[in-house]
């Protein structure tokens, strides 16, 4: 039985040196200093680019469990950098934090689990950042298998909506709170993540939440904790069983039950009579009656959506043909009245030559005797 193991970290596009000084119990400070990578060159380890990983003997090519490769994944995040401000309204330092990285393992002992492991932990990821969640890969080239992720903005938002330590540190300081106090709603709000992530995800593949060293447990409490992990595992992996066999499985052990229950009437028949153990047998049969109704109604259902089925297909193939016909016959109108229309345009020509015609007799005869035709006066009343 081991511990859960899921990890986040910030990373800018440029990469920093960053100063740690603790003061130890005989007053003496000590200050280390490590160099933190840029988000390019942490996606290039995702990648596995060679100069990326040497600390990695023989570097395999990392699944792609979801979204885009990493390198495809830094334009979107240089895209929301360039975009991005400060507090103080300000273009975005180029070692301001932009994406936000993570890694969830198993044990090697646990691996057979991992492909299960992965897809829970995609299906937590998805739920808490949505489409911020740009890619998932798989490494299985180290000592543990493992999957990285990386989560961007989106833009207009802040680096603080995608991580709930910085949030709820940013949130204790608006409230007035000390810088203690800050930092202590930033460790609260990173734990909250694990915990979800114990409840969610890794209790129910048999991991507890933390070692026992790091909390002080006690062995009973430790071996309590293990049992409880292993409760939900177990009971996990009989839920997926029943969802996979589902009704199949339920006919199959009526089936069994069925013959062990006529099996055992008719060894009880031997002692009590065959009139006693006709009786036993009967209840067996009878007892079984009920899967052999509901597998008939099955093949009943069945064979009536076939049916219904080939109903709705003979209907389409009908529907179809009529609307070939209606669509040919209202073709055929159109050019029709086409043909129509061009006939009254050549009789409507016909007729203003006509005008044209009667209306220069008409003029001449009133030139001609100074006043208009009786019978065109007529027509005009």
């Amino acid at each position: 039985m081991s511990y859960q193991f899921i990890h986040f970290d910030s990373y800018a596009r440029e990469g920093s040196k960053q100063s740690k000084t603790v003061t130890k119990k005989n007053g003496d400070k000590i200050t280390t200093t490590k160099q933190v990578k840029s988000i390019r060159q942490i996606l290039e380890e995702q990648a596995r680019i060679e100069a990326a990983c040497p600390h990695i003997d023989h570097p395999r090519r990392p699944g792609l469990l979801y979204g885009v490769p990493p390198m495809e994944v830094l334009p979107m995040v240089e895209d929301w950098a360039d975009n991005a401000k400060d507090a103080q309204g300000r273009k975005l330092r180029k070692d301001g934090l932009c994406a936000l990285v993570g890694v969830a393992s198993l044990p090697r002992e646990m691996e057979d689990d991992f492909p299960q492991f992965a897809e829970d932990t995609l299906a937590w990821l998805k739920e808490k950042y949505g489409d911020r969640l740009k890619s998932v890969v798989v490494h299985d080239d180290e000592a543990h298998p493992h999957l990285h992720f990386t989560v961007v903005p989106r833009i207009g938002e802040r680096f603080d909506d995608i991580h709930d330590g910085y949030k709820a540190s940013k949130q204790a300081k608006q409230e007035g709170r000390k810088k203690g106090e800050q930092n202590l709603a930033y460790i609260e709000a990173m734990r909250a993540v694990q915990d979800d992530f114990s409840n969610r995800v890794a209790m129910g593949h048999g991991l507890t939440r933390i070692g026992p060293g790091r909390r002080r447990l006690t062995r009973d409490q430790w071996k309590a904790e293990k049992a409880q992990a292993r409760f939900f595992a177990n009971a996990k992996a009989v839920a997926k069983v029943a969802s996979k066999q589902g009704y199949k499985d339920g006919i199959h052990k009526a089936e069994e039950k069925a013959k062990a229950i006529i099996q055992e009437a008719q060894e009880q028949a031997k002692g009590l009579g065959s009139k006693i153990g006709g009786w036993l047998a009967g209840l067996a049969g009878a007892w079984h009656k009920p899967t052999a109704e509901v597998l008939a109604e099955v093949e009943k259902a069945k064979q009536e959506t076939d049916k219904e089925k080939k109903k709705t297909e003979a209907y389409a193939q009908k529907a179809k043909k009529w609307a070939d016909q209606r669509v040919a016959t209202v073709g055929n109108q159109i050019t029709l009245q086409k043909g129509k229309t061009k006939e009254l345009e050549r009789d409507l020509e016909k007729e203003q030559e006509k005008s044209k015609e009667l209306g220069a007799v008409v003029a001449w005869y009133e030139k001609r005797f100074g006043k208009t035709p009786d019978n065109f006066q007529k027509l005009k009343k």
